[in-house]
């Protein structure tokens, strides 16, 4: 369960404004970034009242992957792992969709 760990690297990162109300926590998730956003959800909550943030909650915002065929040049979004290009070709390159972003802590 990566996800745990990926909660506690998140709060290293929100420590130092611990002094203050947090209202919520929103990140970016990328469709291919093999995390699951129910199981991140189910393990902030678990673990943000250690962190004093019994108030905070965790917003996820997904992001579909795009790639860029190189057969046909087209940029074109995934929606599952091992889709071809529109044009038939599996020959693409992976463009967006593994990232993990904090974006934004917003205060109360």
């Amino acid at each position: 369960m990566h996800e745990l760990s990926i909660v506690n690297a998140l709060l290293k990162h929100v420590q130092p404004y611990l002094n203050r109300k947090i209202k919520c926590i929103k990140i970016e998730v990328g469709s291919m970034s093999c995390i699951d956003p129910e199981r991140l959800i189910g393990c902030f909550d678990w673990v943000k009242a250690t962190a004093g943030l019994n108030d905070t909650q965790l917003i996820i915002d997904h992001h579909p992957a795009k790639a860029s065929c190189q057969q046909c040049q087209q940029v074109f979004t995934l929606t599952q792992l091992g889709q071809p290009c529109p044009c038939g070709s599996y020959d693409y390159n992976l463009l967006s969709g593994q990232q993990l972003t904090l974006t934004e802590i917003e205060f109360a």
